[in-house]
């Protein structure tokens, strides 16, 4: 029986893909992946999956991106809450399971896990994806069919009764824009810790994470991440808020997206709330740091605005942590 640790998930999850569609014909993964790729960049929403090669090609392309943004996001919900030790998931839209992963990989308390999606067969494929990871060991879970995009959803996520960590990931964009709110009124009313919302990191992707942002602060919600407030956004409308998190990809996830590189870039956009108190960054880093001899120039949300800072060789301890600083980061000035 294989093993995991916490420290090797994603390549063990990378692993397990590729066991999982050990056999499978390269060409018809192609196709259906092409396919869906297609009429996800046409339609922009919900794509059907027909057969079971379609869902195996979507476990091979999305799982592992999706795997690392939504770590990279609760991670940083830990920092921003470390009372917070949930014990329990809800999994919206959970497709072949990914949720699972990064947040038992982020929580070591985790022991019970509800996962809907509108597929079915999804269950089969996320079973297959868990058979024999320690990931599995220590998690009851369940599954739930039904389709978030329904006049009815609202109910039936009422049903599912309270969840201390509650996920949307990659959701909403395949919702009708009149059932989005529904959708997160109901996903907070069943929360009793932290709701987490991700979003594509393009245009349309953070225009959907800023509506859910203030939907939930007029309910109430405590902004943890990425925020550094709970005001309104500071950027400006040709500008959108997003973040990067890098993969590694296997050979057939090359041959499968027709890239090159070893490694890609997931881009993500999200916010993650709280019904406690929570403590939000003093800055985030909006953009990748521009380092030039002597100085380094920071990009940063704060929590009077956009601004820049730059930080000079001058202020040793400042300027060596303005050189480690990444994308995405918190600043917190010294």
């Amino acid at each position: 029986m294989m093993t995991t640790s916490r420290r090797d998930l994603s390549i063990v999850l990378r692993e397990t893909i590729d066991r999982l569609i050990d056999g499978v014909p390269v060409s018809s993964l192609h196709q259906s992946a092409t396919r869906l790729t297609n009429a996800y960049r046409d339609g922009g929403g919900s794509v059907a999956m027909t057969d079971t090669i379609d869902r195996l090609a979507y476990a091979a392309m999305r799982v592992p991106a999706t795997f690392a943004a939504i770590r990279a996001v609760l991670a940083e919900l830990r920092r921003r809450t470390p009372d917070f030790d949930p014990r329990s998931l809800l999994d919206l839209g959970a497709g072949p399971g990914t949720g699972i992963w990064s947040a038992w990989e982020t929580y070591e308390h985790l022991d019970t896990v509800t996962q809907v999606d509108r597929d079915g067969a999804m269950e089969q494929i996320g079973g297959r994806l868990l058979e024999g990871t320690a990931v599995a060991q220590p998690i009851r879970s369940r599954w739930r069919t039904f389709d978030l995009a329904a006049s009815a959803a609202a109910a039936e996520v009422r049903a599912l009764g309270a969840h201390d960590l509650v996920l949307f990931g990659y959701v909403l964009n395949e919702l009708p824009e009149g059932r989005r709110g529904p959708a997160i009124d109901a996903a907070w009313d069943v929360t009793t810790g932290a709701l987490v919302v991700v979003e594509p990191g393009t245009p349309a992707g953070t225009a959907r994470i800023l509506a859910a942002r203030a939907q939930l602060i007029a309910r109430g919600a405590v902004v943890a991440a990425p925020c550094p407030h709970g005001a309104d956004c500071p950027l400006p409308p040709n500008d959108w808020c997003h973040f990067g998190a890098r993969l590694n990809r296997s050979s057939v996830q090359r041959q499968l997206k027709q890239g090159s590189l070893g490694y890609e870039d997931e881009k993500y956009a999200y916010i993650a709330v709280t019904r406690q108190a929570a403590d939000p960054c003093d800055a985030r880093v909006l953009r990748r740091p521009r380092i030039e001899k002597g100085h380094v120039t920071l990009h940063l949300c704060e929590r009077d605005g956009v601004g820049r800072a730059v930080v000079t060789r001058r202020d040793r301890e400042s300027f060596r942590a303005a050189r480690k600083a990444a994308w995405g980061d918190a600043w917190n000035p010294i």
